[in-house]
């Protein structure tokens, strides 16, 4: 699960970068191209942003059903096993209390 979490960020990356490198030489090219040429490129970069955003959208949404997914078996954990979570969110709190005391 997480190797295709890493695997959809790369290729989003991956689609902003090429969003960002087309923009650059949109401007840097500007000048010397034609309008019809500029338009053309215009395009291009338009329909390349709307991939991205929808990459974005889709991973953004897979990410939010998996935390709340998580966080559901948390609560679940939590609702059969009531002492057991006590339990370690005491031995959680003298941990940070002794590592505190250090200081």
């Amino acid at each position: 699960m997480k190797r295709d979490f890493e695997a959809k960020k790369e290729a989003l990356m991956k689609e902003v970068r090429s969003v960002l490198s087309d923009v650059e030489a949109l401007t840097k090219d500007n000048v010397e191209r034609g309008v019809e040429e500029t338009r053309a490129l215009r395009e291009k970069l338009q329909d390349q942003l709307d991939r991205a955003q929808n990459k974005l959208q889709e991973f953004e949404s897979q990410a939010s059903e998996q935390i709340r997914h998580r966080v559901k078996q948390a609560d679940e954990l939590v609702q059969d096993k009531p002492y057991y979570a006590m339990g370690f969110a005491a031995l959680a709190g003298l941990v940070v209390g002794i590592l505190l005391n250090r200081r």
